[in-house]
């Protein structure tokens, strides 16, 4: 309902930077939110100016830009902003949460204040005359050990490595969220801390809080979200070159296997790093809705024949989105068809190595490793797609 006198004005934590061409970022300084908006919003939210009334701000603006706006449409946009607290604050504003939404079960171990005093020291790491040498120099090298240790990867019993492997990969990974952090504060944008949680319920992931950097250039966001794989990858250019001269070859092959899990960071998938530098580089915050979106509308034209005016980029992520689901129905093909035993025997399977664990006797290969982890992912999509079903069929049976 509009309330006819009510003078709206923003609040002065109220900040806007622009995003794109026809996009603005609006930035809440005081409770740390982003919300993208666009030109015609931008327009509207000026004439908040505390003299006008929601009624006088819909007029002047139709009267502006030849737009009709109804009350439902006006008023509803003005109360999703006043919860953002755009125009102040009271007991409807959501307060900002620090952890991602698509992280379950998360929390902050490491504080945003302890991160800040980590990460000057490691600001040098982002000078252009350091970062590109080092990380062609790292690639090198990574090739040069996968060439000389690959058939040893392959069969070394990780079980006898297992504490090691546990730290290093924990050392590693904590690297590699003080990357972002350090490409944030290198190019003087904010960073909370580091955390823990779920991704998917069930997957393990390390997160660290580089939001504000929405309000940097795209290529600069580019960099902050590489940035992790790089420190990720100077880390294993360390332990490539101590194992190399002082002939440790486990710990070439531990470097090794974390140098292929950067890298794997950077495919465009999961909300991985590769997943933020295309949605940086495509200037699309939500890349997943707006790709599966595209797909929609893309299928829907071809059905009904009608011409979209869709221009490339809009067409290269609606393929991303057909690239996605072709993916997922590949995957689980293997898993089901081509890999069926191994699903069924799964329990049996942990059962036997956890058995064989209590007993010192277990042998595993990082290519079993790797089989068993493929096999627990499946399962876990499997159960997140199951629950997802079951609340979508649970709601509409209540709705009748």
């Amino acid at each position: 309902m509009m309330d006819e006198n009510v003078l709206y004005k923003l609040s002065s934590d109220i900040e806007f930077s622009k995003f794109s061409e026809k996009e603005y970022l609006l930035y809440n300084q005081k409770l740390h939110t982003y919300t993208k908006i666009s030109q015609k919003y931008y327009d509207l939210l000026g004439l908040a100016d505390g003299k006008r009334t929601l009624i006088a701000i819909r007029e002047e603006f139709q009267e502006r830009h030849n737009i009709l706006l109804s009350d439902n449409q006006i008023v509803a946009l003005f109360n999703r902003l006043k919860k953002q607290g755009v125009f102040g604050y009271d007991d409807s504003v959501k307060q900002r949460v620090k952890i991602p939404n698509y992280i379950k079960f998360g929390f902050i171990f490491l504080k945003s204040n302890m991160v800040s005093k980590i990460v000057p020291f490691l600001s040098f790491l982002l000078r252009k005359k350091i970062y590109i040498p080092l990380m062609i120099f790292g690639i090198i090298v990574f090739c040069l050990n996968l060439y000389s240790n690959y058939y040893q990867y392959r069969e070394l019993n990780i079980v006898k490595i297992f504490p090691y492997f546990v730290v290093l990969i924990f050392v590693s990974i904590i690297f590699h969220e003080l990357g972002h952090a350090t490409a944030a504060h290198y190019y003087k944008a904010k960073h909370g801390g580091i955390g823990f949680g779920f991704y998917l319920y069930f997957l393990p992931v390390f997160f660290a809080d580089v939001t504000d950097i929405w309000r940097l250039e795209r290529w600069k966001r580019i960099i902050v979200n590489s940035a992790g794989v790089y420190f990720e990858v100077i880390f294993c250019l360390i332990l490539s070159i101590i194992g190399f001269f002082t002939k440790n070859h486990v710990l070439q092959i531990l470097g090794l296997v974390i140098s292929g899990k950067a890298l794997y960071n950077l495919l465009p998938f999961l909300r991985a790093d590769g997943y933020w530098i295309l949605s940086d580089l495509f200037n699309k915050p939500n890349l997943n809705f707006h790709s599966f979106n595209n797909l929609k509308i893309m299928v829907t034209s071809l059905l009904k024949g009608v011409r979209l005016k869709f221009d490339k980029v809009d067409y290269f992520i609606g393929f991303y989105g057909l690239f996605n689901i072709s993916l997922i129905g590949f995957f689980f093909y293997y898993q089901i068809v081509l890999n069926g035993k191994s699903i069924i025997y799964f329990p049996k399977t942990i059962q036997g190595i956890l058995t064989s664990l209590a007993d010192n006797q277990s042998s595993m290969s990082f290519r079993e490793l790797t089989k068993c982890v493929s096999i627990l992912v499946f399962y876990i999509i499997f159960i997140k797609i199951f629950t997802e079903l079951a609340k979508k069929a649970f709601k509409s049976i209540r709705k009748k």
